[in-house]
């Protein structure tokens, strides 16, 4: 046969490093409609030519009475030229109604989810969608229409991942004629006439409009466009990911974040002021915690990618725009202790020089329990303090310390108003205590102390002093135990 222009286009984008070759599988996305049908096609002429397998993949979306007819229409195509066809379906209106989004957004997940299950049934090389020229210049059509910036407008690229977009070059009119010339039936969605979803009214309106009254060719100019901001924001990205090695600190359990935070910033410090959280072990959870001298100080475009990033890698982009962006990049600039909610049960919070993308973390509740020697004392969140009889002198290790035994019994708690600590040969109250010690506010409520009355003996994570012991006074051994060493 005469090689087609969408032919020319499919083999010159299946070339090059990282292309399918002999002995490898691509799942090809099939709906029915013209573009994947051609794409198919394209891919079976090529696969005979360099020896690699295609494998067909249909989701029915449930969303028209004609979709079983879509399905049955793949069905028989795949058995017609010889290609093995995997085959769902999914109710992606109940789904958009279950996650509280759009129809369209909800097909696009479940799809590409569906493509990735069958990419890894048939342990494929790659994954091949039909998106032509004309849905890249749509695409960026909406994106300026929501306000998105250059990395949005890089709209669709040929290579992303596993999934590659041959027909990107390829006009719509060209897969027209690559079907004609083929001889290639397809089935038409009703849908792509319904003016409700915007990418129609794009698609029948708005570029119709451009070419007849601004440029007749404003479909290729802006498919164009699209390539070329992809391009910088490939570059960009990469320097993103310089700004990312200055300024981000992944915390993935909050054993990690609790040793971290409170000693990265300012100059060094002695070791045992760099255990300020060593108390707050929590099950693990994603978190990212982000120097904030070095977040103001990197030019805005590189700082939003950077918290980008930190929100991708704590729970994705659902529900984030670029309102939080900015909200984020002020609260860099805001005094320790201030926070923003974020989507996704999120939040931010400011600690000294640290800013903490997370989980939001509820405030734990006040308890007081009786501490004897020996004994041990178990507390709400599962760890528990041990106390013993012990020889001096006082000393600190991260969750061990050896204090003087005061007159009175033991309690440990949560901090309570009037609280103090010996500090040298001076009391001092405890909350001037812990803000020299620069343990973030926000910690402070769910710090587990041990005390005698109001004079606190034991911070775990900080030092200890024997200041007021008389001579030859009792120690005492006091030991914090993470839950998972019950």
């Amino acid at each position: 046969m005469r090689p087609t222009l969408l032919l020319t286009h499919v083999a010159r984008a299946l070339s090059g490093p990282g292309a399918p070759s002999a002995g490898q599988t691509v799942v090809a996305g099939l709906s029915g409609g013209a573009d994947s049908v051609a794409m198919l096609d394209a891919l079976l002429i090529l696969a005979s030519e360099r020896g690699f397998r295609v494998v067909a993949a249909h989701l029915d979306h449930c969303l028209r009475p004609t979709s079983k007819e879509d399905a049955a229409f793949c069905a028989e195509l795949c058995r017609r030229v010889g290609v093995t066809l995997r085959s769902a379906s999914a109710d992606v209106a109940a789904l958009a109604r279950r996650d509280g989004g759009g129809v369209e957004e909800a097909g696009r997940e479940e799809r590409y989810a569906f493509l990735r299950r069958v990419m890894e049934q048939e342990g494929a090389a790659a994954i091949a969608v039909a998106h032509t020229r004309d849905d890249q210049a749509e695409t960026l059509l909406l994106r300026l229409l929501r306000g998105a910036g250059r990395r949005g407008l890089g709209a669709m690229r040929e290579r992303s991942g596993g999934v590659w977009r041959p027909l990107l070059s390829v006009s719509r009119s060209e897969v027209l004629e690559h079907l004609r010339a083929r001889g290639l039936s397809w089935r038409e969605d009703p849908s792509n006439a319904d003016p409700s979803y915007l990418r129609n009214r794009v698609r029948a309106e708005l570029l119709p409009y451009l070419e007849s009254r601004f440029n007749p060719s404003a479909r290729e100019t802006l498919a164009r466009a699209a390539a070329v901001l992809a391009e910088e924001d490939d570059l960009l990205a990469q320097m993103a990911d310089e700004q990312w090695r200055l300024i981000v600190t992944l915390a993935r359990n909050e054993f990690a974040l609790a040793n971290k935070l409170g000693g990265l910033s300012g100059p060094p410090r002695p070791p045992t002021l760099a255990r300020n959280e060593v108390a707050l072990a929590r099950p693990a959870a994603p978190a990212v915690v982000l120097v904030r001298e070095a977040l103001r100080r990197a030019p805005r475009v590189l700082a939003r990618r950077v918290l980008r990033r930190a929100l991708e890698e704590t729970g994705g982009l659902k529900g984030v725009g670029h309102a939080h962006l900015e909200k984020l990049l002020a609260l860099a600039g805001a005094a320790s202790g201030r926070r923003l909610p974020l989507p996704g049960g999120r939040e931010a919070v400011v600690r000294f020089g640290h800013m903490r993308i997370g989980p939001h973390v509820a405030a734990r509740e006040c308890f007081a329990f009786d501490l004897p020697v020996p004994g041990r004392v178990d507390l709400p969140d599962g760890q528990a303090v041990l106390a013993r009889p012990a020889r001096g002198p006082a000393s600190a290790r991260d969750r061990s310390a050896v204090v003087a035994a005061p007159d009175g019994p033991l309690v440990v708690r949560t901090r309570q108003a009037g609280d103090r600590v010996r500090a040298g040969r001076r009391e001092v109250s405890l909350k001037r205590f812990l803000i020299d010690r620069r343990v973030p506010a926000d910690l402070r409520p769910s710090l587990p102390l041990v005390a005698v009355g109001n004079l606190v003996v034991w911070v775990p994570g900080q030092p200890v002093t024997t200041a007021g012991a008389a001579s030859g006074a009792e120690f005492v051994r006091l030991e914090l135990q993470g839950a998972e060493a019950r």
